[in-house]
């Protein structure tokens, strides 16, 4: 169990806005008294939902207080992923705003959206951004916006790609979304709900800066500067010297604007050795400093930058925190470890002006707390909480099982709970943990968890990880009081996952964390990435969202997104109107490419054979996706992509695979039209997306009124064909099932053409959310 311990790493009803939103997509969900509702058999994942009987899967009689999630969406249907953050604009909307897309309904004087918002790292390759995604269906289903422009600049003096994180503003709405360059960090802005962005390219301090995990907080009320935009804070480790690392915070006082971080940050490369003492730096800990943590050789691993930004009484300070880790290290070489570890915050009660240094806990060298990220959450009374993954066991040559652990502290960080280890049973480890809180006590926390009590570092390629959600209403109370439950309805990595970061010689394709957050109803939504793939370097990123049980804010119900869910008797509903281009332009109800209706996708099975079902607004061809594309596509494909357990090389070592079936038109191919099966796993040739492969040999057949009566408006669309082509046998469940509607550009055994700015075969113009169709078998 080997791992190596040198590294560093890198006045308003809101349920009566919900049943408007959801019912104004489209769909007829007649609310029954009682819904028979079912779960994928182990887990807490929503299978279907009736008034009737359903097959498929396990029974539930729920009660108000079963925490219940919705099947996983793709964040998108191709693109890469890995360490998503999520964040939610669960921030009341005025009625009348002057963008179009903030405007509440008719007659109501305020509303809440729960817009999603999440992001993926894409890597320092052309063009040099990170992946951005927006739902504003309540997590349903999620799409590419405008994208930042490319540059001209030299790979690591423009843009970013390295590594992404973003916050949304309580009181404008703007979303602040920073991407890594490596020399400094691009703080990219959006004043229109993500759609188009300003970008200040030269955000950070002017020279000597070498960013290691930066992390973005927006506080748009902090008194002394709600006028001008409030406060904005980026947290970063600073490598540029890696024998003396500066726990670094930029900030602007403006909201961001422009060249404001470089001119309102007290920490800068002129003050990062002010109020440091490298012999012992924790001697200095109570001293004021303008950076949290300067010059520090211990310094080891940073968590995100987070703000006590709840307006109440007595919250006058509006308190900023970042977590981080020391390793005590002699001169910080690790020559002499094991070594002991301390938890640290750095604390600033003037806005970042100052900061100072309270230990959270001491832990012996027997452990290990850097799996990898510490992180913070703040409930809305200012209680901190604290959670990282703790190997244990740990020797000169081997570290043992990870746990999940947590404190709190109910005095601003001055005094902690001691550590309380939320997964102590044996033969699981559990890593990248992050919380969320709302109401005092109330906590939410994700983690990945395994079968295997092996250190993640060193588990063989038999290791099954899945996705957990952890519940507290009680979390002020020493004791490990979290209900936690399986959110994956298949397994969403095998084997190895490695915690070292950049200096991982193993598996690392999930990279370092995943994230949850909560909408204005205090139910979870949950980003995490998943690369059970016959190639599993293939990660790509999925959404799930609670849909019932507890809210983490006091005497609030969740019942209406339960019964309002877009599915019934295993089919999903979807709205009208949310076509878009292939450059993320709205293009309305595009006619052929809009899924529409109570059953805009359906999907049934009959031993062998699989059957997907489509509504569209009119009958799908290849001339109405070039219309739609903005006369760029030369066709398009119309199906569903989903998951499932395959064999052979269909299925590759890991066993599993992402699969679509779709219908063809597109003149550029042989035969222009038809029904095909495969993978979505071409890669194109900036290694940034994935492009639809169809598998040789495998046709289905066609169906419905869009082919029978193509005038007929709306109409269905039927593709059938033989899961056993693709070695998927009648016992395997199929999960993660989204309609989809895409351009295509060009032919799918050419290269990709340039759509976006990374070059590509296709887009996407609609998806539906996903569901779930469960066989006998295990995933």
């Amino acid at each position: 169990m080997q791992k190596n311990t040198s590294s560093r790493s890198g006045a308003f009803n809101p349920r009566v806005f919900l049943v408007f939103i959801l019912f104004s997509i489209g769909a007829s969900l007649a609310v029954a008294a009682v819904l028979n509702v079912q779960l994928v058999p182990g887990t807490a994942v929503l299978l279907n939902q009736s008034t009737g009987g359903g097959n498929g899967g396990n029974a539930k009689s729920t009660s108000s207080s079963t925490n219940i999630f919705s099947p996983a969406a793709f964040v998108d249907y191709k693109r890469f992923g890995g360490e998503p953050t999520v964040v939610v604009d669960r921030y009341p909307f005025p009625g009348s705003n002057t963008s179009t897309a903030a405007q509440c309904p008719p007659g109501q004087t305020t509303c809440f959206k729960d817009i999603a918002y999440q992001s993926a790292p894409q890597g320092f390759v052309f063009p040099r951004y990170s992946n951005f995604y927006k739902s504003d269906d309540l997590a349903q289903s999620f799409r590419v916006p405008a994208h930042i422009p490319d540059t001209s600049k030299p790979i690591g003096t423009g843009q970013g790609g390295g590594d992404s994180h973003q916050a949304v503003g309580a009181l404008s709405h703007k979303v602040y979304y920073i991407d890594l360059a490596l020399s400094h960090i691009t703080m990219n802005v959006s004043s229109d709900l993500g759609e188009t962005w300003t970008t200040d390219d030269i955000s950070g301090t002017a020279v000597d800066l070498v960013d290691d995990r930066q992390w973005v907080e927006a506080d748009e009320a902090y008194p002394a500067t709600i006028a001008q935009g409030g406060n904005i804070y980026i947290s970063a480790i600073n490598l540029a010297d890696p024998a003396l690392p500066t726990l670094t915070a930029l900030r602007s006082t403006h909201g961001a604007a422009p060249l404001s971080f470089n001119s309102d940050s007290t920490c800068t490369t002129l003050t990062y050795a002010v109020g440091a003492n490298p012999l012992d730096p924790s001697v200095n800990d109570g001293v004021a400093s303008p950076c949290p943590d300067p010059s520090d050789p211990i310094l080891w691993v940073a968590g995100p930058v987070v703000a006590d930004k709840t307006v109440r009484t007595g919250n006058a300070t509006h308190n900023v925190y970042v977590p981080f880790v020391r390793r005590l290290s002699t001169g910080g070489q690790g020559l002499d470890c094991p070594c002991a570890w301390q938890l640290y915050i750095a604390k600033s009660t003037d806005g970042g002006n100052s900061w100072t240094r309270r230990k959270v806990a001491d832990l012996p060298k027997t452990v290990d707390p850097a799996n990898i990220f510490v992180q913070m959450a703040i409930d809305r009374a200012g209680n901190l909480y604290y959670t990282w993954s703790q190997a244990q066991n740990v020797t000169a040559n081997s570290e043992g099982e990870q746990d999940i652990y947590y404190t709190f502290s109910t005095n601003g960080g001055t005094t902690w709970a001691p550590p309380i280890n939320l997964t102590p049973e044996a033969n699981d480890s559990a890593v990248f943990s992050w919380m969320v809180a709302g109401d005092p006590g109330q906590v939410d926390i994700v983690y990945y968890k395994s079968n295997s009590g092996i250190n993640s570092n060193v588990q063989p390629p038999t290791t099954v990880w899945n996705v957990y959600f952890g519940q507290s209403q009680n979390a002020l109370n020493t004791g490990p009081n979290f209900k936690s439950v399986q959110v994956s309805a298949e397994p969403n990595h095998l084997g190895q996952l490695c915690t070292n970061g950049l200096n991982c010689s193993g598996d690392r394709d999930l990279l370092d964390f995943f994230t949850v957050d909560v909408d204005h109803l205090g139910a979870a939504v949950i980003a995490y990435s998943d690369d059970h793939e016959r190639r599993n370097t293939d990660t790509r990123d999925k959404s799930t969202r609670q849909i019932a049980g507890n809210s983490v804010f006091k005497n609030v119900s969740l019942s209406s997104l339960q019964q309002n869910w877009p599915i019934r008797d295993h089919a999903v509903s979807d709205r009208t109107g949310d076509v878009y281009d292939g450059f993320g332009v709205a293009k309305g109800s595009c006619s052929g490419m809009d899924l529409v209706g109570p059953t805009a996708t359906t999907a049934s099975r009959s031993g062998d054979l699989l059957t997907i079902s489509l509504t569209l607004n009119s009958a799908p061809t290849a001339a109405k996706a070039v219309t739609c594309s903005s006369n760029t596509a030369t066709g398009g494909r119309w199906g569903a992509e989903f998951w499932a357990a395959a064999g052979g090389v269909d299925g590759g070592t890991d066993g599993g695979n992402h699969f679509y079936v779709a219908y063809r038109d597109n003149p550029a191919e042989t035969p222009p039209q038809a029904v095909e099966a495969g993978y979505i796993d071409s890669v194109n040739p900036t290694s940034t997306t994935l492009e639809f492969h169809p598998k040789t040999g495998v046709t289905g057949t066609l169906g419905g009124t869009c082919v029978t009566s193509p005038t007929s408006s709306p109409c269905t669309l039927t593709m059938s064909i033989n899961l056993s082509a693709l070695s998927i046998t009648p016992g395997n469940g199929l999960y993660s099932i989204t309609g989809l509607t895409t351009y295509f550009f060009g032919n799918a055994t050419q290269a990709p053409a340039l759509v976006r700015l990374e070059g590509g075969n296709s887009e996407q113009a609609d998806a539906t959310a996903a569901l779930e169709y469960s066989g006998s078998g295990t995933p």
